[in-house]
């Protein structure tokens, strides 16, 4: 089974999206779970890429190619993380964007999953978010978190920013912050409530700020 997780992995680091499917079938057919395809082989098909990315070995062209097998591969695989808590009552609502100038969204997308996934309502308000919008969708939806996304050095000022803004219209709301630019010394310098450098970090950070138990269904 292990060689099935170093295949889907090996699938992502090569953009191979046309038949990335077919392994998860197969992986799934094996008796893998949704989790252990996605922490044994897709994320960890990510990690090569954002290493080779920032080192330079690959480039745009190459990330956005495992990005689209990324997506490829989830696509199979949300329906399972969904049904899990489906018919159980929601834990909270997450309100999730990334910030103004940063159109990334795998890393985003994926948190909503497994929020989703873990009984939580998600409300995606997508890509280059402004301050104005996020304040907007804040005021109608009434999140009890609000999580926050960049994934470009150049955008994290754009992320204080627009935490700032939120602190002054929403003063005892609670906020976090992801992606790969960011850790827990910024989201302390930004006075966020809190960092999660992945998407199951994030799940377990949304429990531990709501007080909900520790453990991550998927």
């Amino acid at each position: 089974m292990r060689e099935l997780l170093v295949e889907i992995s090996n699938y992502i680091i090569s953009g191979n999206y046309k038949t990335i499917g077919d392994k998860v079938y197969l992986a799934l057919d094996s008796n893998l779970t949704a989790k252990e395809i996605l922490e044994g082989g897709l994320m960890k098909g990510m990690e090569v890429v954002g290493e080779r990315f920032k080192i330079g070995e690959i480039f745009l062209p190459e990330v956005l190619m495992s990005a689209r097998a990324f997506k490829s591969a989830m696509s199979l695989l949300e329906p399972i993380f969904l049904a899990a808590e489906s018919l159980k009552q929601s834990r909270g609502k997450i309100l999730l964007g990334t910030v103004k100038n940063d159109v990334h969204d795998i890393g985003k997308n994926l948190v909503g999953i497994m929020l989703k996934g873990n009984g939580f309502d998600v409300v995606d308000i997508g890509v280059d978010v402004s301050i104005e919008k996020f304040i907007e969708n804040i005021e109608k939806e009434n999140p009890d978190i609000i999580g926050l996304s960049a994934m470009l050095t150049t955008t994290m000022l754009w992320m204080k920013k627009t935490v700032e803004s939120i602190r002054e219209y929403f003063p005892d709301k609670l906020i976090i912050i992801g992606g790969a630019p960011v850790n827990q010394k910024f989201a302390d310098e930004i006075h966020a409530s809190g960092f999660g450098k992945d998407a199951i970090d994030a799940v377990t950070l949304c429990k531990r700020l709501l007080n909900i138990g520790n453990n991550t269904n998927l």
